[in-house]
């Protein structure tokens, strides 16, 4: 496993767009200025601000400005502008030999969650789930305080985040009691389902799988996780984390919705694992940024996650 070098102060983060387009360009463009407010360089990928439909330009211009990216010394942070849609599409033509020669830190979520994937997969780096610039820090005077804190501690410090606690208001973070240990495997349900049985979704060893979700019904999420119960994932699981499902309320289509709660319960009963909810994680403002394949414990008892090693070196 690599581990890439920590973030110093006046070094140059790369901002790309490897899934889709700002919905309002003005986002990015703040977001990019805040990271230069903070004493760092930034350089755009040439061809960050293109449109080509959901996508952020065609699939040779993505893999291009991320490649370039990868191959330049000078960068040593890749920032996604937002997720979205397509990252799929470019995985098979990602420089992963220049990663491993020359490990940078890479950062997004949602979308991007197969590219962390990948990455792992094929080049055993660290990457990072979590804030992205023009989802997370356009809005200078409105930053979430843990979106910020955990977002930079990841990236220049070589502590582990710690413990992340549930928002006491969350009545179901204690699922199943017990304490597990394994590699952190996390990131978007729908991602990790679209990339099961491909060769980018990493082969961990009982690994703490922590997941989140936005605007699919119960239904759907009880789909998306039989398809890690039957891929393996979800039986090999040493402990399991649930982040935020958000924008799901049920619809009565010609049944009866079934509570999301149950279906959690029923995949937990079923992989018999220590097992929280309410992680600070996923479509949420207070969302934290946590190294993807590090060590991680999840406490069912205390109902915390716990990230027990950083992600750089």
């Amino acid at each position: 496993m690599l581990r890439p070098p920590r973030l110093r102060k006046g070094q140059t983060i790369g901002i790309v767009a490897p899934s889709s387009p700002q919905c309002d360009d003005e986002r990015l463009r703040a977001g990019i200025r805040y990271f230069e407010s903070l004493g760092y360089r930034t350089r755009q990928g040439e061809h960050l601000w293109k449109r080509y439909g959901y996508l952020a330009g065609t699939d040779d211009e993505r893999v291009a400005d991320l490649n370039a990216m990868i191959r330049d010394p000078e960068v040593r942070m890749i920032v996604a502008g937002r997720g979205g849609y397509g990252v799929t599409r470019i995985l098979d033509r990602v420089d992963y030999r220049a990663l491993r020669r020359d490990p940078k830190i890479i950062v997004g979520f949602s979308d991007l969650t197969a590219l962390a994937c990948a990455v792992f997969a094929r080049a055993g780096l660290v990457t990072f789930s979590g804030a992205m610039a023009g989802v997370d820090f356009w809005n200078a005077e409105q930053i979430d305080a843990l979106a910020e804190e955990t977002f930079w501690k990841s990236v220049t410090s070589q502590r582990p985040l710690g413990a992340l606690s549930p928002d006491p208001a969350c009545e179901h973070r204690r699922l199943r009691r017990g304490v597990a240990e394994g590699p952190l495997l996390c990131g978007n349900l729908t991602m990790l389902a679209s990339i099961a049985g491909t060769p980018y979704l990493p082969k961990l060893r009982e690994p703490v799988v922590l997941i989140e979700e936005i605007g699919e019904e119960a239904y759907r999420v009880d789909r998306l996780l039989s398809q890690l119960w039957n891929c393996g994932l979800l039986k090999g699981a040493s402990g399991i984390a649930l982040g935020a499902f958000t924008n799901a309320k049920p619809t009565r289509v010609s049944v009866e919705p079934l509570p999301m709660e149950e279906v959690f319960a029923e995949y937990v009963l079923r992989a018999g694992v220590p097992a929280v909810a309410g992680v600070p994680y996923g479509h949420i403002p207070r969302k934290a940024t946590v190294p993807f394949g590090v060590r991680a414990r999840v406490d069912g008892s205390r109902g915390v996650l716990r990230i027990l090693e950083g992600g750089v070196a």
